[in-house]
Protein backbone atom coordinates (compact mmCIF):
# COMPACT_ATOMS: atom_id res chain seq x y z
CA UNK A 1 0.00 0.00 0.00
CA UNK A 2 1.36 3.33 -1.05
CA UNK A 3 2.91 4.72 2.05
CA UNK A 4 1.16 3.27 4.82
CA UNK A 5 2.02 1.70 8.37
CA UNK A 6 0.88 -1.86 9.59
CA UNK A 7 -2.37 -0.20 11.25
CA UNK A 8 -4.08 1.33 8.26
CA UNK A 9 -3.31 -1.87 6.12
CA UNK A 10 -4.85 -4.10 9.02
CA UNK A 11 -7.93 -1.98 9.52
CA UNK A 12 -8.42 -1.92 5.68
CA UNK A 13 -8.47 -5.47 5.48
CA UNK A 14 -10.56 -6.00 8.36
CA UNK A 15 -13.20 -3.65 6.93
CA UNK A 16 -13.14 -5.82 3.81
CA UNK A 17 -13.45 -8.94 5.63
CA UNK A 18 -16.25 -7.42 8.02
CA UNK A 19 -17.92 -5.65 4.86
CA UNK A 20 -17.95 -9.32 2.99
CA UNK A 21 -19.72 -10.82 5.75
CA UNK A 22 -22.12 -8.33 6.83
CA UNK A 23 -22.99 -8.47 3.16
CA UNK A 24 -23.49 -12.15 2.98
CA UNK A 25 -25.27 -11.90 6.45
CA UNK A 26 -27.87 -9.31 5.34
CA UNK A 27 -28.27 -11.66 1.47
CA UNK A 28 -29.33 -14.55 4.11
CA UNK A 29 -31.68 -12.82 6.45
CA UNK A 30 -32.96 -11.60 2.84
CA UNK A 31 -33.65 -14.75 1.93
CA UNK A 32 -35.53 -15.58 4.78
CA UNK A 33 -37.88 -12.66 4.39
CA UNK A 34 -36.17 -9.97 6.60
CA UNK A 35 -34.74 -7.34 5.75
CA UNK A 36 -32.28 -5.73 8.18
CA UNK A 37 -32.27 -1.94 7.48
CA UNK A 38 -30.39 -1.07 10.28
CA UNK A 39 -27.76 -3.75 9.94
CA UNK A 40 -27.39 -2.85 6.53
CA UNK A 41 -26.83 0.60 6.41
CA UNK A 42 -23.94 -0.32 9.24
CA UNK A 43 -22.90 -2.81 6.63
CA UNK A 44 -22.49 -0.60 3.79
CA UNK A 45 -21.32 2.34 6.23
CA UNK A 46 -18.08 -0.51 6.68
CA UNK A 47 -17.54 -1.04 2.53
CA UNK A 48 -17.50 2.42 2.21
CA UNK A 49 -14.74 3.08 4.43
CA UNK A 50 -13.12 0.05 3.27
CA UNK A 51 -13.27 1.58 -0.12
CA UNK A 52 -12.28 4.79 0.94
CA UNK A 53 -9.50 3.11 2.96
CA UNK A 54 -8.47 1.37 -0.36
CA UNK A 55 -8.18 4.69 -2.33
CA UNK A 56 -6.59 6.81 0.52
CA UNK A 57 -3.62 4.22 1.15
CA UNK A 58 -3.53 1.50 -1.69
CA UNK A 59 -4.03 4.07 -4.64
CA UNK A 60 -3.38 7.30 -3.26
CA UNK A 61 -6.28 8.60 -5.03
CA UNK A 62 -4.46 8.16 -8.01
CA UNK A 63 -6.73 6.45 -10.77
CA UNK A 64 -3.95 4.58 -12.84
CA UNK A 65 -2.82 2.88 -9.66
CA UNK A 66 -6.80 1.69 -9.38
CA UNK A 67 -6.08 0.14 -12.83
CA UNK A 68 -2.76 -1.09 -12.59
CA UNK A 69 -4.20 -5.16 -12.07
CA UNK A 70 -6.51 -4.17 -15.22
CA UNK A 71 -10.15 -2.48 -15.61
CA UNK A 72 -12.33 -5.49 -14.90
CA UNK A 73 -11.61 -5.62 -11.07
CA UNK A 74 -11.58 -1.41 -11.18
CA UNK A 75 -15.35 -1.77 -12.99
CA UNK A 76 -16.51 -4.71 -10.83
CA UNK A 77 -15.97 -3.48 -7.48
CA UNK A 78 -17.33 0.04 -8.30
CA UNK A 79 -20.18 -1.04 -10.10
CA UNK A 80 -20.92 -3.80 -6.68
CA UNK A 81 -20.79 -0.43 -4.21
CA UNK A 82 -22.61 1.66 -6.49
CA UNK A 83 -25.72 -1.02 -6.27
CA UNK A 84 -24.20 -1.07 -2.52
CA UNK A 85 -25.54 2.52 -2.19
CA UNK A 86 -28.16 2.39 -4.29
CA UNK A 87 -30.04 -0.03 -2.13
CA UNK A 88 -29.68 2.18 1.04
CA UNK A 89 -32.43 4.79 -0.83
CA UNK A 90 -34.97 2.62 -3.09
CA UNK A 91 -38.07 0.73 -1.36
CA UNK A 92 -36.78 -3.01 0.24
CA UNK A 93 -37.96 -4.66 -2.36
CA UNK A 94 -35.41 -2.93 -5.13
CA UNK A 95 -32.80 -2.55 -1.85
CA UNK A 96 -33.34 -6.43 -1.78
CA UNK A 97 -32.15 -7.59 -5.10
CA UNK A 98 -29.69 -4.76 -5.59
CA UNK A 99 -28.09 -6.70 -2.45
CA UNK A 100 -28.58 -10.12 -4.27
CA UNK A 101 -26.88 -8.39 -7.63
CA UNK A 102 -24.05 -6.72 -5.18
CA UNK A 103 -23.54 -9.78 -3.26
CA UNK A 104 -22.85 -11.90 -6.61
CA UNK A 105 -20.82 -9.46 -8.01
CA UNK A 106 -18.65 -8.62 -4.93
CA UNK A 107 -18.59 -12.56 -4.45
CA UNK A 108 -17.30 -13.09 -8.26
CA UNK A 109 -14.45 -10.13 -7.81
CA UNK A 110 -13.37 -11.10 -4.24
CA UNK A 111 -12.97 -14.99 -5.12
CA UNK A 112 -10.98 -14.13 -8.37
CA UNK A 113 -8.73 -11.85 -6.55
CA UNK A 114 -7.88 -13.71 -3.32
CA UNK A 115 -7.12 -16.68 -5.70
CA UNK A 116 -4.76 -14.41 -8.24
CA UNK A 117 -2.80 -11.86 -5.89
CA UNK A 118 -0.45 -12.61 -2.98
CA UNK A 119 -1.88 -9.85 -1.20
CA UNK A 120 -5.34 -10.97 -0.79
CA UNK A 121 -4.90 -14.44 -0.62
CA UNK A 122 -5.72 -14.82 3.37
CA UNK A 123 -9.40 -13.40 2.25
CA UNK A 124 -10.21 -16.82 0.51
CA UNK A 125 -10.69 -18.21 4.08
CA UNK A 126 -13.48 -16.27 4.28
CA UNK A 127 -14.52 -15.20 0.29
CA UNK A 128 -15.09 -18.89 -0.71
CA UNK A 129 -17.23 -20.23 2.61
CA UNK A 130 -19.24 -16.38 2.64
CA UNK A 131 -19.87 -17.22 -1.09
CA UNK A 132 -20.94 -20.39 -1.01
CA UNK A 133 -23.47 -19.66 1.88
CA UNK A 134 -25.10 -16.84 -0.11
CA UNK A 135 -24.53 -18.62 -3.25
CA UNK A 136 -26.13 -21.91 -2.09
CA UNK A 137 -28.78 -19.45 -0.79
CA UNK A 138 -29.15 -17.07 -3.83
CA UNK A 139 -29.32 -20.59 -6.02
CA UNK A 140 -32.46 -22.14 -3.74
CA UNK A 141 -34.07 -18.74 -3.75
CA UNK A 142 -34.41 -18.31 -7.26
CA UNK A 143 -33.64 -21.33 -8.92
CA UNK A 144 -34.63 -24.26 -7.07
CA UNK A 145 -37.61 -22.70 -4.73
CA UNK A 146 -40.48 -22.26 -7.58
CA UNK A 147 -42.97 -19.89 -4.95
CA UNK A 148 -40.29 -17.70 -5.03
CA UNK A 149 -40.57 -17.14 -9.36
CA UNK A 150 -43.74 -14.66 -8.86
CA UNK A 151 -41.85 -12.86 -6.41
CA UNK A 152 -39.18 -11.78 -8.78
Amino acid sequence: MVGTGTTEIFITFLLAITGYTGLTTVVVLTLREQHPIALWRAVVLIILAHVLMVWMYRYDWQLDLAVRNGYAGFVIFHTALALILVSTFVNQYLSQKLVHISFVIVTIGATGASLRYDEVSMYRFIVVPCGLIGGIGLIKFYILDRRNLNKI
